[in-house]
């Protein structure tokens, strides 16, 4: 049974976490599938938007499953350490990954490497009974990509009561403060997150990416550089057959039909 499936429809790209009976943690065969997964998106000109989720009633992902974890890291040259900490790296954790809108349904646990490949995501949609934590640090393992993250998008001061106190929050605590943009009932995840995303794909693909990619990186850049860094692009768009069709659509009072191009 594969660890991660990747599935398209209506131009939606589905990346499902599928180790249900261990809570959807992650080993490091896990981790080299969900990063295939999450680049066959990239590259997949069919899919322009994507959305994350994972099966089973109890976790969206637990995190790390610590059986896989080394024991004997001090007894590890420094290449064998870097070697081995590659094994537990989500490409999707950096600072920009691609200009394609990623979506997080979120549902049951949502823990540890779990939340930090949510917080990685642009939307996050969760069921009223999820639950999240970073309990790295009661493990002895400090959280990098997750505090990044965090830190951007939620503010220092609510990333660090995740972090440094380990414990349990709430959807309710987790919309409060920005950690997720929409609660849903219980089993609803995945379908809020598809009408979320048949919504985007009725938008100009070229002017979300490139919004997308302004607003993702603005954070990373002084003002002066998104702006010059995006001009060139804008103009570009502006001649594309999408922005003529979006033009020409709105005279005849009609939906426009995108094509990416």
């Amino acid at each position: 049974m594969p660890v991660i499936n990747y599935r398209v429809q209506n131009r939606i790209a589905i990346v499902t976490l599928n180790r249900p009976d261990a809570m959807n943690t992650f080993t490091p065969a896990m981790y080299r599938e969900f990063n295939k997964a999450m680049a066959k998106f990239k590259a997949d000109e069919d899919a322009w938007v994507c959305i994350i989720h994972a099966n089973g009633e109890k976790a969206f992902s637990a995190g790390v499953d610590i059986t896989t974890l080394p024991l004997d890291m001090e007894n590890s040259t420094p290449q064998e350490q870097d070697d081995i900490l590659s094994q537990y790296s989500i490409d999707l954790e950096g600072e920009y990954y691609c200009n394609k809108p990623i979506i997080a349904a979120l549902h049951g646990y949502c823990i540890g490497e779990g939340l930090s490949i949510a917080l990685a995501c642009d939307l996050r949609i969760a069921e009223d009974t999820c639950v999240f934590c970073l309990p790295e640090a009661k493990m002895g393992i400090p959280t990098v990509n997750a505090a990044i993250h965090g830190a951007n998008k939620i503010g220092i001061s609510n990333i660090l009561e995740l972090l440094l106190l380990g414990e349990k929050r709430d959807a309710d605590w987790a919309y409060r403060t920005g950690l997720i943009n929409k609660v849903v009932p219980t089993g609803k995840a995945l379908e809020a997150a598809i009408e979320w995303a048949n919504q985007i794909n009725t938008l100009s693909p070229l002017a979300v990416r490139l919004t997308k990619e302004v607003t993702v990186r603005s954070r990373y850049r002084q003002f002066h550089e998104s702006e010059l860094a995006a001009v060139p692009k804008k103009k570009s768009m502006l001649t594309s057959n999408d922005s003529k069709e979006a033009i020409k659509a709105f005279l005849e009072k009609r939906k426009p039909n995108f094509t990416g191009n």
